[in-house]
């Protein structure tokens, strides 16, 4: 059974996953995507850049005075440029893999930093409450934000909690919070492998499915849920 409780550890492993999973391949191989699937619009790089962006944007950005009310993070990057590339890294900037993969390292990094030395108990107590406007948008999707929120509440046992008096208001905990980026970057990488199987390129590492790999949406065709 997945831990409900997220380490450094779980994030380091999490990192040294993708890196060996995106090891050796070319540029076309990181840059092969398929507009005809929904799971397959952005390329292995470009789930990469998601990744780091969205660790940097919920740790640093939305958490940081939080976490660090004394000294919280300056922006690790330009926050800006998420809507010119839809919630990735500026790709000016972080396209090329030696200077992409060192800003992913950091976001994995500022994980662990965000719960490492914080018990159980200081994880649940920290929070964070978010309304999100009716009409914001999943980057370039049609799906409402609070809709996402709602829907991936169900897989939270606890620390991701949906106002029941206003649909778009939630209140996360540090410890849920932590378990969501965990859980998306998970996603993600499982996302990274489906594009290198599409390719008819070996996959790395195994991954233990949990949280919102469950769902067969996310985890692809071929394999029943582990009910």
């Amino acid at each position: 059974m997945a831990k409900l409780i997220k380490t450094g550890q779980d994030f380091e492993n999490l990192r040294e996953m993708f890196l060996k999973e995106i090891e050796g391949l070319t540029d076309a191989q990181l840059d092969w995507d398929d507009a005809s699937e929904e799971w397959s619009l952005w390329s292995i790089r470009r789930q990469i850049s998601h990744v780091a962006l969205a660790y940097f944007f919920w740790l640093s950005k939305a958490w940081g005075k939080i976490l660090w009310p004394a000294d919280p993070p300056a922006d690790p990057v330009d926050f800006s440029k998420a809507g010119i590339y839809d919630r990735r890294l500026d790709e000016e900037k972080f396209w090329r893999l030696e200077d992409l993969v060192p800003k992913f390292d950091e976001a994995f990094a500022l994980a662990a930093r965000a719960i490492e030395g914080r018990s159980d108990e200081e994880q649940h107590r920290l929070v964070l409450e978010r309304k999100f406007r009716p009409d914001m948008m999943m980057g370039e999707s049609d799906l409402p934000v609070y809709r996402f929120w709602a829907y991936a509440g169900t897989f939270h046992m606890d620390g991701l909690e949906q106002d029941p008096e206003e649909e778009t208001a939630f209140t996360f905990s540090l410890a849920g919070m932590a378990r969501h980026l965990y859980w998306e970057g998970l996603t993600h990488l499982r996302t990274v492998q489906r594009l290198k199987a599409a390719q008819g390129l070996a996959l790395a590492v195994q991954i233990e499915r949990e949280g919102y790999l469950i769902d067969p949406f996310f985890w692809g065709p071929g394999d029943a849920p582990p009910f």
